[in-house]
């Protein structure tokens, strides 16, 4: 039985308990002795499980993979791959069922079965939910203790050189406002050329309004410094 794997890691997945290594051979060992063939993988690192699936880069592909040709099995590590919220889950789960493709976890199980894919499904969000909860409550308290709590670097500036990319595209935003450009025109654009954000999807007005209301607070911080000195 010939078999691509899904693996996925999101911002909030804790990867070092199942990254992607871990997933990729959990699914391998179980591929071995259900007698599977894997012929393609399929990963999406750091994308956040609130995403459907074919809003995911890799997820696309795997969709128009499994659409294209005779594959009609998907293994992946477990069901909070393929989503944490039931409209993700679903989303991805109801299009494999109208279309004749099992999704199986490493552990066996068949996540297209009416009842065991709902209560996985179910289980996913509930730790979805959970692990937000618990996030919350550590950053609330350690603002309590005076300690500086940073969340998701914004996009084009995540500090680290591998992100030099979205610093160009925010360079780029910025001069084309400062030349006229409304916002949505330059989402239109940035979107034409195949431009897209950290997490592989088209830009919306309001994410461009959002870097430049940015830029625009950085202005007039550093403006104030300069006067107060």
């Amino acid at each position: 039985m010939k078999s691509y794997t899904y693996l996925r890691t999101s911002g909030d997945d804790g990867r070092d308990k199942a990254g992607l290594p871990v997933q990729r051979k959990s699914c391998a060992s179980f591929a071995v002795s259900a007698g599977m063939e894997i012929v393609q993988e399929f990963a999406d690192d750091g994308v956040t499980g609130k995403l459907p699936m074919h809003s995911r880069p890799q997820g696309k592909l795997l969709i128009a993979a499994l659409l294209g040709n005779g594959v009609k099995t998907v293994l992946t590590y477990d069901a909070k791959r393929i989503g944490r919220t039931q409209p993700a889950f679903w989303s991805f789960i109801g299009m494999c069922r109208d279309n004749g493709i099992a999704v199986v976890d490493a552990q066996g199980t068949d996540l297209t079965g009416s009842v065991m894919g709902g209560v996985n499904g179910m289980l996913a969000e509930m730790d979805r939910d959970a692990t937000v909860a618990r996030l919350a409550a550590g950053k609330r308290i350690a603002r309590e203790k005076g300690k500086r709590v940073e969340g998701r670097w914004p996009y084009g500036e995540h500090p680290e050189r591998e992100y030099d990319g979205e610093r160009a595209v925010v360079a780029r935003i910025r001069k084309m406002s400062a030349d006229g450009v409304s916002a949505y025109a330059i989402a239109k654009a940035l979107n034409a050329e195949g431009t897209r954000t950290r997490y592989g999807c088209e830009f919306k007005t309001q994410t461009i309004q959002n870097i430049l209301e940015r830029f625009s607070r950085e202005v007039a911080v550093a403006s104030s410094g300069a006067v107060e000195q």
